[in-house]
């Protein structure tokens, strides 16, 4: 009897061991073969340190080879939250050294996690301060910081990139995919405290560096441009305004810049108007430069010549169409050549008519208003133009003295172009090439002409009478002294409320330099200066000063010509 029982209660325990034992094989079957996979990931994942290393983005050159943008290597730091011990302290130990709140801090370590960014690209001084500290937990990683060497210079032009080195504005972001480059990557094990064994690495795929840009800026132009730009903003308080120095014949972009203006290195406080490149994306309407499109087509038509004269109408001319057109200074019989050099509105419509509006319209086109220049700057507005079905009873009264059609600096400066380098519209150029670290030229951006837009004979002959406007007409404060200069003033009313404001005004100035073989076309246009607002005398004087520095810079030597005399009586100029 106590033998029978004693078996029982041994099979009951022998066969609650064997269930045992096969619940515990089926379990280890099941880790060991159906879930081994995703084991032997977790392991991996658990001893495998995988570190993205990240490449040097492309320097930015100007033509000279001079940096304009630059990356450096700095560092950055991280925890490990779950090796700091006492993380309120650390927090507090933290936060001078890396000029930050202590509350800051202690929220990003406050976490249950193996990396935590705390700050990203410290500068030496504050990396030094860290590593003094020695906290268990806290480490550092090196990162690209992108540096801007000149501040400010050609801001908008080259424009910047973002923490993760992405290009947000301007160059920056417009090529962005050459710049940045593709990251790469190292493998390695860490022991149980995730700690990195540096000598386990097993596998390796190094960053390749992004490419470099070299621009046809010229850095020390870029200066004097800026500079003087400068000086006409203290002087003359616009709200805005913009220079642009170009090679009439390459269509190379030598200097270009916009007020107000921003430091790249801080791009963070900049606003809108700050980071705006004026000079490709603001449309106005050009006032009187926009006679020298006028001019070349009656030109160009033959429909009028050089000694050509025409009533003005002693300053007032009712036209019949409900408004009455004036002069800022009454004038009687003047010669074509005359006109263009007082920059007679009355005169110039005058001549409109005798053009016509077809063909008027045909010659605004074919300097390239109404369309994009294509210049590879990122916000760039074609401007606007009517076409004569849609022209109102008045448009062939104002549009040929520069109403009713809207234009930006970059196109005025590829009309004045046309004018100065021989009757050719060319591209704007702001690149030049591609180019990798070794220096080899990965993609070359080549000179463009678009078309034909006049004649030799004609630019030659707008030549003329535009260093005539200069010498002794509406430009005499854009003379250089040693030189002979050609250009054309503007002063535009600004739009406000649907009528021209009389108090509110565009000014402007473009021409070139030297008249007998153009090096350089300079446009300058300011946005409501005051309490003078004539594009003779505020904007001339700063292509004087820009065309002077430049010249020299260029070493161009001085012509041979009779010297010139700046000072000149505001009030003997017109426009």
């Amino acid at each position: 009897m106590y033998t029978r029982a004693h078996k029982r209660r041994l099979n009951l325990v022998f066969s609650l061991f064997i269930f045992l034992l096969s619940l515990l094989l089926i379990r280890v079957i099941y880790w060991q073969v159906a879930r081994s996979y995703n084991l032997t990931l977790l392991a991996k994942k658990q001893h495998t340190a995988i570190i993205e290393l990240q490449p040097r983005r492309g320097t930015i050159y100007d033509r000279n080879m001079r940096p304009l943008a630059v990356s450096l290597n700095l560092e950055s730091v991280f925890a490990n939250a779950r090796e700091i011990n006492d993380k309120r302290d650390a927090a507090r130990k933290l936060a001078p050294a890396l000029g930050l709140s202590e509350q800051f801090v202690y929220g990003r370590i406050n976490r249950n996690k193996g990396f935590i960014w705390i700050k990203r690209k410290l500068s030496p001084v504050e990396a030094a301060k860290v590593k003094v500290l020695k906290i268990k937990g806290i480490e550092f990683l090196r990162e690209s910081k992108r540096v801007y060497p000149n501040n400010s210079l050609a801001s908008q032009i080259v424009g910047y990139a973002g923490t993760d080195n992405r290009g947000l504005e301007g160059l920056e972001l417009k090529y962005d995919e050459y710049l940045r480059g593709s990251p790469g990557y190292r493998a390695t094990f860490r022991d149980a405290r995730r700690r990195e064994i540096a000598s386990f690495e097993y596998e390796y795929y190094p960053a390749v560096d992004g490419l470099d840009l070299l621009l046809t800026i010229d850095d020390i132009i870029q200066h004097i441009a800026e500079r003087e730009l400068d000086w006409a903003v203290k002087k003359f308080h616009p709200i805005g305004a913009c220079i642009i120095v170009m090679d009439p014949k390459t269509g190379d972009i030598l200097a270009m810049s916009s007020r107000p203006t921003f430091d790249l290195n801080n791009f963070q406080g900049a606003g809108a108007e700050n980071r705006r490149n004026r000079a490709v994306t603001d449309m106005y309407e050009p006032g009187s430069i926009f006679k020298i499109v006028t001019a070349s087509a009656a030109l160009e038509e033959n429909k009028v010549g050089l000694s050509d004269k025409f009533f003005c109408e002693n300053g007032a001319w009712n036209h019949g169409g409900g408004k009455i057109l004036h002069d800022h200074t009454g004038h009687g019989w003047l010669t074509f050549r005359e006109i263009i050099k007082k920059s007679s509105n009355i005169g110039t419509v005058k001549v409109a008519l005798k053009l016509g509006g077809g063909n008027l319209y045909t010659y605004i086109r074919r300097f390239g208003f109404g369309d994009l220049t294509n210049i590879d700057l990122p916000g760039e507005v074609p401007g606007f133009i009517r076409p004569p079905s849609r022209w109102s009873g008045t448009s062939m009264y104002a549009i040929p003295m520069g109403q009713e059609v809207t234009v930006s600096p970059i196109q005025m400066a590829c009309a004045m172009s046309v004018i100065a380098n021989g009757g050719n519209l060319v591209k704007p150029r702001i690149m030049l090439s591609i180019q990798d670290k070794h220096g080899e030229t990965i993609k070359e951006f080549q000179p463009a002409a678009v078309r034909e837009v006049i004649s030799e004979e004609t630019a030659a002959t707008m030549r003329d009478i535009l260093s005539g406007v200069v010498a002794d007409g509406t430009g005499k404060l854009a003379q250089v002294e040693g030189y002979d200069v050609a250009g054309k003033t503007g002063t535009s009313q600004k739009i406000e409320n649907g009528t021209f404001s009389h108090s509110k005004f565009i000014a402007s100035f473009v021409g070139f330099a030297p008249v007998r073989d153009p090096k350089i076309v300079v446009i300058v246009m300011l946005d409501q200066p005051h309490p003078q607002y004539f594009g003779g005398i505020v904007a001339a004087p700063v292509f004087s000063r820009v065309v002077k520095d430049t010249l020299r810079y260029l070493e161009i030597k001085p012509a041979n010509i009779k010297e010139v005399k700046r000072e000149v009586e505001l009030q003997s100029v017109e426009d």
